[in-house]
């Protein structure tokens, strides 16, 4: 997610800041999915964005009132609103706000199930259009076909797609439906394809679709599709060859990057020497690790850049080795922490995160968004975190870890003690 000191889209004047932009899109999740995650007040407030921005067709949306702030940023993080921020303050000290929102390409049937607008009859005959020429969905065609006219709008029993939820058992079925059609034509879509074609939106898969996508046709996504795979940048102990070496990670100078899935499918990756994984926020701090450190002699680093890709995750589930990362000291740098370890499975342990390190300089200014996150993070976030967590959403500040290169110095000592049996389980590294 993008922070407050972006300075893309902005203009600086002699006193104050102007500029706006889109809220980039993190991760795509479904709306009742994200809407079920928040507490009682913000889903209200979700709510009522949303019924207000559906009707809109208008190109500027509708105008976000202060009470909807924060769930607008969230409905925009993962696709559901397409939001226009404008930033506020000085040329000093400045911070985006939510301005305007209208609902996301490919989105608007979704919203209008998650809101109980959509009419079960129209929704079904849709769909049944949708796959009604595809052999290989004849089944799932007769279980729709049976639901009684003006019935609710449920998913039928027995379906392939194993979802409750009618937004992923559409988008599913309609992604099946093209892809067999692309298939029948020797024809190989790339996700995003597929997707801009069956679903109305480039981005539109999640995770929830994507499974029930697999279930219906009985192949793993990306071997139906083309997905394009990001790099993930590296330094240390780490080999990929092939027929020959393809890349060697420890004489790379600086760094390297590697397409890290495709790199476990094809060739043969050797990370023996490795002694830990070191995941770094930052690109300047990642870059100084790799030319003025040993670090990269035994850990393998990797660039996190921000919120960590899908790649750079299996590479961490791949190796399983002691695990650690560094991020700012704010909000979503305690929420990167918890979420590479939730999505690798693999324990991770914070390094120079701590309450003291916070207090001796904090000075970059959280917004009232990023606030609230930090506040959840101190009940719910990660373990070792939280204490620094609760400190943020107090003092409303946070710190970048380029304030703290000083301390690269100290990070090989504090990462053996991280890599020792001895120090297995103990709290977080000073």
């Amino acid at each position: 997610m993008a922070r407050s000191s972006d300075t893309e889209g902005v203009r600086i004047g002699r006193k104050y800041a102007h500029g706006r932009r889109i809220h980039p899109v993190a991760a795509t999740e479904e709306a009742h999915t994200v809407i079920s995650r928040l507490d009682p007040a913000a889903a209200t407030a979700a709510r009522a964005l949303l019924r207000r921005a559906l009707p809109t067709e208008s190109i500027t949306g509708v105008f976000v009132r202060p009470e909807e702030e924060q769930v607008a940023a969230i409905l925009a993080t993962c696709g559901v609103l397409r939001l226009e921020e404008k930033v506020e303050g000085t040329a000093a000290l400045y911070h985006w706000r939510a301005y305007r929102a209208q609902i996301a390409d490919g989105r608007r049937d979704e919203v209008r199930h998650t809101l109980g607008k959509l009419e079960p009859d129209h929704a079904r005959h849709t769909l049944l259009a949708a796959i009604f020429s595809t052999n290989e969905l004849a089944d799932e065609h007769a279980r729709l076909s049976a639901a009684p006219h003006g019935s609710p709008l449920r998913v039928p029993e027995g379906t392939r797609a194993r979802t409750t939820k009618w937004s992923v058992y559409d988008a599913a079925l309609r992604a099946a439906a093209g892809w067999y059609r692309a298939t029948a034509n020797d024809e190989r879509l790339s996700a995003r394809e597929l997707a801009a074609k069956e679903l109305g939106w480039s981005k539109a898969w999640t995770d929830a679709r994507i499974a029930a996508f697999e279930r219906i046709i009985g192949v793993p996504f990306d071997q139906a599709v083309e997905t394009a795979e990001p790099e993930v940048r590296l330094r240390g102990p780490l080999r990929w060859t092939g027929d020959d070496v393809i890349v060697d990670a420890s004489a790379a100078r600086p760094w390297v990057a590697i397409p890290a899935r495709s790199a476990q499918q094809f060739g043969t990756l050797d990370y023996s020497d490795i002694h830990g994984v070191l995941i770094v926020e930052n690109l300047d701090t990642f870059e100084a690790i790799c030319r003025h450190s040993d670090v990269p002699d035994t850990w393998l680093c990797l660039w996190g850049h921000g919120y960590v890709n899908n790649s750079l995750v299996s590479l961490v589930k791949l190796i399983d080795k002691p695990t650690v990362c560094w991020s700012d000291l704010d909000a979503h740098g305690v929420a990167i922490v918890g979420d590479v370890q939730a999505r690798s499975g693999v324990a991770v342990t914070p390094i120079f995160m701590t309450v003291e390190l916070h207090a001796a300089s904090a000075f970059l200014e959280q917004d009232e968004e990023q606030r609230a996150l930090a506040s959840r993070l101190a009940t719910n976030g990660h373990p070792m975190l939280r204490d620094l967590a609760a400190q943020v959403a107090r003092t409303g500040v946070g710190r970048e870890q380029e304030t703290m290169h000083h301390l690269i110095p100290k990070l090989e000592h504090h990462l053996a003690q991280v890599a020792a049996p001895a120090n297995a389980g103990t709290d977080a590294v000073p």
